[in-house]
């Protein structure tokens, strides 16, 4: 059973890239090195590419392999971005994986920790996708609610309640903080009261921080991997896809001590290689300059929260972070089904995410995003909810 600081039999097979060993002295090398060992081209496209031409001079080897665990510059812009925004004082180049998006990172994280037939502790509600990655190690599930509860519970004593879900088969837990769906944010206190019970039981812990940057109300996101102890037995996982505004970009970081780190690489290596090296030099710049920007999206976001709140009729948690509100309907279906009300969103044009898909708990919960429409076609959209709902 692989608790912290095993990993699961599957990557005692597994090498990283064949040429990772020769990394540091090919390095050495430079120019003195003919490179006859990797299957590229040594030249450019000769077609035109939709990118600004002074941008690919200023980026050579854009078309070419790059580094597995990523490009050096990207790597680099990161150390300082999680020194300074997530509280990491101890982050090198090594303990940093690039990934495609956080979904390629979280399922990478489950294949190096999970054997078949061990349980994961699931924070709910959570991302749906999880489940399924969850499920393909082999592994099983015990869900925990959690987010919600914490909404009216600020104090609950969470070593307490965790130890009421926990078996003698969980080896980590998924936790995601902001969260997806509720908005969420676990204050450093809580986070403090987790780490000690994963610690006291030796766990692993998955840390699903997609929303990293997305708070509100002057809600503050710590990373549990940057307490005391737990940088080692946490994978630490963002994404470019929220706050970053990138989405299609498809790429994502692992943050972890640099053991964790390499066995991360084995994974990724046989699923990926890497991701595309001309995406992650796409995003250096960003990197560097996101507080020009940053600040303005989210209030933007807070905006539409706030103008979705308004114009809805139903009373809802004000989500302290993301892009979501989360709530239930059981009080509004009047004597129609659950799958009823959701077919009737999709025939009136609005739709919405059915709540079960994130919890077993939730099943007669929606979750709406009031960042995914300008502010117009938003309230078109609250409108035609309550109309559907009676409200």
């Amino acid at each position: 059973m692989p608790k912290f600081p095993n990993f699961a039999d599957r990557i005692k097979s597994l090498s990283g890239s064949i040429f990772e060993k020769y990394q540091f002295r090919m390095k050495e090398m430079g120019e003195k090195l003919v490179k006859l060992h990797i299957g590229d081209s040594y030249l450019s496209p000769t077609y035109q590419l939709p990118v600004d031409d002074l941008f690919l001079k200023e980026n050579p080897g854009y078309n070419h392999y790059c580094n597995t665990f990523g490009i050096p510059e990207l790597r680099n812009v990161l150390v300082e971005k999680l020194k300074a925004d997530n509280y990491f004082s101890n982050i090198t180049e090594n303990k940093i994986l690039i990934t495609n998006g956080a979904t390629n990172a979280l399922n990478i994280s489950v294949q190096t920790l999970l054997n078949p037939g061990e349980d994961v502790l699931v924070l709910t509600p959570c991302w749906p996708f999880f489940f399924g990655m969850v499920r393909m190690a082999g592994g099983n599930i015990i869900e925990a609610p959690f987010y919600t509860l914490l909404y009216q519970e600020q104090d609950l004593n969470l070593k307490d309640y965790l130890d009421n879900f926990l078996t003698e088969n969980v080896v980590a837990v998924y936790f995601n903080t902001p969260n997806n769906p509720s908005g969420k944010v676990v204050n450093k206190k809580q986070q403090e009261q987790i780490a000690q019970w994963i610690q006291k039981h030796d766990l692993w812990l998955i840390s699903d921080e997609a929303y990293d940057g997305m708070t509100y109300d002057n809600n503050i996101h710590v990373s549990i991997g940057s307490l005391p102890g737990m940088l080692e037995r946490t994978i630490s996982i963002f994404t470019f896809s929220k706050v970053f505004m990138f989405a299609g970009l498809r790429l994502g970081y692992a943050v972890s001590s640099k053991e964790n780190i390499t066995n991360l690489n084995k994974v990724a290596v046989h699923q990926l290689y890497s991701p595309s090296t001309l995406a992650q030099q796409m995003m250096v710049k960003p990197v560097k300059t996101r507080y020009d920007w940053k600040d303005v999206f989210v209030s933007h976001s807070q905006t539409l929260r706030d103008l979705c709140i308004a114009k809805l009729s139903i009373p809802v948690q004000i989500p302290e972070a993301g892009y979501y509100l989360f709530f239930s309907i059981e009080d509004f279906m009047k004597g129609k089904t659950y799958w009823e009300i959701i077919d009737r969103c999709i025939e009136n044009g609005v739709s919405v995410a059915p709540g079960k898909e994130f919890g077993s708990d939730f099943t007669n919960y929606i979750r709406i995003c009031f960042t995914g429409e300008p502010s117009e076609r938003l309230e078109v959209g609250v409108e035609r909810l309550n109309s559907i709902l009676g409200i």
